[in-house]
């Protein structure tokens, strides 16, 4: 098995585990994470890029400008990313179709009073306009309600379950940077930062997995860890390890070698009880967020109440399609020109914005697959890896408090040097550093 070293936060390595560096040919850095997440900024949209699973990279908005939308209107922001016009076709093929119910009713309306003269004009088409009044007045209240919940339990897992992850690790590398500073708790930061930033990544697989062909899903499953490995995340040991575990056992196991590690390392610096519990409370709480999203996800709304309410749009739409036909085809033979633009007008206006918010409460239903406002996980990690990153570099500038409560410069305060380059330092450049 090849043996492999890492590096987190800037710490130098030395000479001994340089030389491991190079016979192994990859280090891992917590800034690649921050460097290799590229943002491409539009007019409307910032977006980032989703890691390949398998299936290719996907664009994922990270935010947008509201002020822009605002000032522009509606209007002028159709055609940009992520809105119900480019997203998905849905709504648009569910509008197409709903026309062409209007224009079948209104050619069954010709036909059928055909040759009867003033038969079409007197036709009493109240009831039906009655009729479509009281669904149309049921399902807004309805379908804000189900849009309402849906958005809710989307926040929630943006909240509840990853923000309590990503909070639980930048957390712990903080306090134990603070506990654990010395050079030779080293590996044990590392490894901290190692285990939290591959366990999101296992935490994200985890929520993409669909049940597939058994054999094509273990070998999705072995890329998918044997990519982990190759970016210094896990060792081939641990992967293995991990391999044979359920996706959703995979990162909570990492939160277990985590409190593991912390409570060990505290253990033998003898620190206090009150400050180690403190580490456990932050690993039980990320446990708790993957719980959070599990449930989440493996618990959907009732299918008979989605259903119903799929169904009750479908019917107005389609009601509205019938009942506009008619009095189109009435307006047409009395030639009354704003009559028939009004109908034309309310059928492609509502029917498009039911199926618009039916079309984003399935989008964001799962929002860890690869539609473009699903969550942009690697614009997260990010965040979280630059958080760790400067947990890890604060250390070496952060003050020294005297027995007496003065405070005195660090020891080996860094010298101001030049920005660090956009690449990641390969191994070769890491070990220059350490010698110098």
């Amino acid at each position: 098995m090849q043996q492999e070293t890492f590096r987190v936060g800037g710490v130098s390595s030395s000479p001994a585990r340089q030389d491991t560096c190079k016979s192994a040919g990859s280090c891992f850095s917590v800034k690649t994470h921050i460097d290799e997440v590229q943002e491409e900024k539009q007019w409307m949209t910032t977006t980032v890029l989703s890691r390949d699973y398998g299936e290719g990279k996907f664009e994922k908005i990270m935010r947008y400008d509201l002020k822009k939308l605002v000032r522009y209107s509606a209007f002028f922001t159709i055609l940009s990313k992520g809105t119900v016009f480019t997203m998905d076709r849905t709504a648009i093929v569910n509008v197409l179709i709903t026309c062409g119910v209007f224009v079948a009713s209104c050619l069954a309306t010709f036909l059928l009073t055909l040759g009867q003269e003033g038969k079409l004009e007197e036709l009493d088409t109240q009831p039906l306009k009655d009729l479509s009044t009281s669904i149309n007045a049921l399902v807004p209240f309805v379908l804000a309600l189900y849009l309402a919940l849906t958005i809710k339990r989307w926040w929630a897992l943006r909240v509840h379950s990853l923000g309590s992850i990503f909070d639980a690790l930048t957390n712990v590398c903080m306090m134990i940077s603070c506990e654990l500073h010395e050079s030779k708790w080293e590996a044990v930061r590392t490894q901290v930062a190692k285990f939290g930033l591959a366990s999101i990544e296992l935490l994200v697989q985890a929520a993409r997995h669909k049940p597939k062909d058994v054999s094509d899903e273990a070998l999705q499953h072995c890329a998918n860890l044997k990519a982990l490995v190759q970016e210094g995340l896990l060792t081939t040991d641990e992967g293995e390890a991990l391999r044979r575990q359920d996706v959703w056992e995979r990162p909570m196991m990492c939160w277990a070698w985590i409190l593991r590690i912390c409570l060990s390392a505290m253990d033998y610096n003898h620190t206090p009880h009150s400050r180690s519990s403190q580490v456990m409370r932050q690993c039980v709480m990320a446990r708790e967020g993957m719980a959070v999203m599990n449930m989440y996800l493996d618990t959907q709304l009732p299918f008979g109440y989605v259903h119903l309410i799929t169904l009750l749009v479908n019917v107005q739409n389609m009601m509205m399609g019938v009942k506009g036909g008619i009095v189109f085809a009435q307006a047409l033979s009395a030639g009354m020109v704003f009559l028939m633009i009004e109908q034309v007008l309310t059928l492609v206006i509502i029917v498009f914005l039911y199926q618009g918010m039916l079309q984003i409460s399935y989008v964001i239903a799962d929002p860890f697959g690869d539609d473009i406002l699903d969550f942009p996980i690697r614009g997260f990690m990010k965040y979280v890896a630059t958080t760790v990153d400067a947990m890890f570099e604060a250390q070496a500038d952060c003050p020294v408090v005297a027995q007496d409560g003065t405070l005195r410069p660090p020891k080996n305060r860094r010298k101001l040097s030049a920005p660090t380059p956009t690449k990641p330092a390969t191994c070769e450049q890491q070990g220059k550093h350490a010698v110098m």
